[in-house]
């Protein structure tokens, strides 16, 4: 048994402290630190489209959250690996116009930055959310195929993650007629693998998941399609000292499943950091995860 079950006897009280990553950091309260995080990252994505080129809402989909952004195309080479980057937000808010903050120091070290935006609940129930998020990738594959890319490289943050491992999971041969190989790897950063526990929380009102639909959309139940498709892939899976125990320990164990199945996978518990500034020190040159990615796409 991979996967931890205690959530169906966990009080929902306590399942709701465990999935509030806000609770969790040791910077300042639960009640500033999204609007924080928010602030944050929407101004460093400003800094990335005044400073860099990029062509900005694509549309990949016939929904108005379906477009997505390209940072470093026209300056680097056509062959240059494509890093894509989903947002967090608890599939119901943050948005791509905020999740650019790292492209400067990728796009810098020689890395195309692709964030994508995509219609969140109540709008959208987690079904559709991951088909938009299979027409975004299948958008990007054949953009890259076309560019003569070396590699697309799926990201994400937190509920992004969990988009981001659900693609792996995805035969784009089937899906969009192109090869699997394209994807290279991905780094699934303070992610939710299991869905299940989130249905008995305060997160599942706007998404209304059943058990049902969450395990369905859960990358745990999909581990073996992962590891068929993955062989040639490198997956990085981090999170913070001060993501929850519930975060850690959900990250642990899918990392654990992918390399039991003979995946090619990195763990990191990165000392002194929450969910939210895990993700946003990536735009600075020395910080460690950063290091990790270039290393990942073959940039280091």
């Amino acid at each position: 048994m991979d996967w931890d079950a205690t959530y169906q006897k966990t009080p929902s009280e306590e399942l709701d402290h465990q999935y509030s990553p806000s609770r969790w950091s040791k910077r300042m309260g639960s009640d500033v630190i999204v609007a924080d995080h928010a602030q944050v990252t929407g101004i460093e994505s400003g800094h990335a489209k005044r400073d860099l080129d990029c062509e900005l809402d694509i549309p990949y989909g016939k929904k108005p959250k379906q477009k997505l952004d390209i940072f470093g195309s026209k300056s680097l080479s056509s062959d240059a690996p494509i890093f894509v980057y989903i947002h967090g937000g608890y599939w119901q808010f943050l948005e791509k116009e905020k999740s650019s903050f790292m492209a400067p120091t990728l796009v810098k070290a020689g890395a195309v930055v692709i964030p994508v935006g995509y219609e969140y609940a109540p709008q959208a129930n987690m079904d559709e959310i991951v088909t938009q998020i299979k027409e975004a990738v299948t958008y990007i594959i054949k953009w890259a195929v076309q560019r003569g890319s070396r590699g697309v490289y799926i990201s994400g943050h937190s509920a992004g993650a969990h988009l981001a491992a659900m693609m792996l999971s995805v035969d784009w041969m089937t899906e969009c007629n192109l090869t699997s190989d394209i994807v290279k790897g991905a780094v699934l950063v303070s992610g939710v693998f299991d869905l299940r526990p989130i249905v008995y929380t305060y997160v599942n009102d706007p998404l209304k998941m059943t058990s049902e639909s969450a395990w369905n959309n859960s990358p745990c139940k999909h581990v073996e399609a992962i590891a068929h498709l993955s062989r040639h892939r490198n997956i990085l899976i981090a999170v913070g000292e001060f993501d929850s125990p519930s975060f850690i320990k959900q990250s642990q164990q899918f990392e654990k499943a992918l390399d039991t199945r003979g995946l090619s996978t990195r763990f990191l518990n990165i000392e002194g950091l929450d969910h939210f500034n895990i993700v946003e020190n990536l735009r600075f040159e020395d910080n460690l995860l950063l290091k990790e990615v270039l290393t990942l796409l073959e940039l280091m």
